[in-house]
């Protein structure tokens, strides 16, 4: 080989190596982008006022153990979780192996979150349902469209993960107890409560409507329209069946008074509509990421305190 053909065999390699730093360089910006808006989402339902039976910034809703410090913290300490979710399935087709080392970081998004709040379930469904979405998005690089990305979600939730541990849950037993499907096969469905009833109405609210209206009737819409197994955990088929007229009635007559009043009445019954609360915050994610680039500023722009280090969104 001449000095001629191996310097321009070294300058190839060079832009090779610059091609691939700059590809890695995309890819890490792009998997932090989704983790910040995946957090952002969960701190934008939590403070969401007011949200019948749920924890807001006026009260603490039907629960003795959940505050919105606590909320917040939870959200936060889960960045890391959505980042190696995302960084997983970055430009990757879902398979069983992909499928099953998802549920292996959420697992350990788990039990970070149980640290936190000192063993309090507070994001358990939504490592699961935010954290099948940021697969989803970074599968297509983030070039993603509505409802292509639910379907991309549900396309990895069908997957069998072989490695989940035997262990009783609140859904599996209102499954067992009432044959009610919960979060597992919403998402195994493609999400098709926000698919037709969340994701159309906050759509449309926000042409009509301020930002903080909108939010609130598309929680109504959830919870009018969802078997939602936290409610009937919490009090059977009666709570949710109460549970689905009462916000029915409260979006043909809308107001903040009908709000606190079904506020008060949900704490008085002791129930609170998580599953819908979880499907609430994926709405969000999903309509702030496919908005994102029509904003001069992301909601996601937060400063997220990581491993004692202050990440700022860019």
């Amino acid at each position: 080989m001449n000095w001629s053909n191996g310097r321009a065999v070294y300058m190839s390699l060079l832009r090779n190596l610059k091609a691939g730093k700059e590809r890695i360089e995309v890819r890490q910006k792009i998997c932090k982008e989704i983790a910040d808006e995946a957090v952002a989402a969960l701190l934008e339902e939590v403070e969401l006022t007011p949200k019948p039976g749920l924890v807001d910034m006026r009260n603490n809703g039907s629960h003795l153990d959940l505050n919105i410090p606590m909320m917040r913290e939870s959200a936060i300490c889960l960045h890391d979780t959505f980042y190696k979710m995302a960084d997983l399935h970055y430009d990757k087709s879902p398979t069983v192996l992909l499928r099953e080392q998802f549920g292996a970081i959420g697992r350990i998004g788990e039990k970070r979150m149980y640290a936190v709040t000192n063993g309090v379930n507070t994001h358990k469904g939504a490592i699961w349902s935010i954290g099948l979405l940021c697969t989803a998005i970074a599968r297509r690089k983030g070039d993603i469209s509505f409802p292509q990305v639910l379907d991309d979600a549900a396309e990895l939730a069908k997957l069998t993960d072989r490695l989940i541990p035997v262990q009783q849950t609140n859904g599996g037993n209102v499954k067992k107890k009432y044959g009610m499907p919960g979060a597992r096969e919403e998402a195994q469905s493609g999400f098709p409560h926000i698919k037709n009833f969340s994701y159309p109405t906050y759509k449309k609210m926000r042409e009509t409507r301020t930002s903080t209206v909108a939010k609130l009737l598309t929680l109504l819409a959830l919870v009018s329209n969802l078997n939602d197994t936290c409610l009937a955990h919490r009090g059977g088929l009666e709570a949710l069946d109460y549970a689905q007229k009462e916000a029915g009635k409260a979006i043909q007559n809308f107001s903040d008074e009908a709000l606190f009043r079904l506020d008060d009445e949900f704490i008085k019954r002791w129930i609170s509509p998580g599953g819908s609360a979880d499907l609430l915050a994926a709405t969000f994610f999903i309509s702030n990421w496919i908005s994102k680039n029509q904003r001069s500023v992301r909601y996601g722009e937060v400063d997220l305190y990581i491993s004692g280090k202050s990440t700022h969104s860019t």
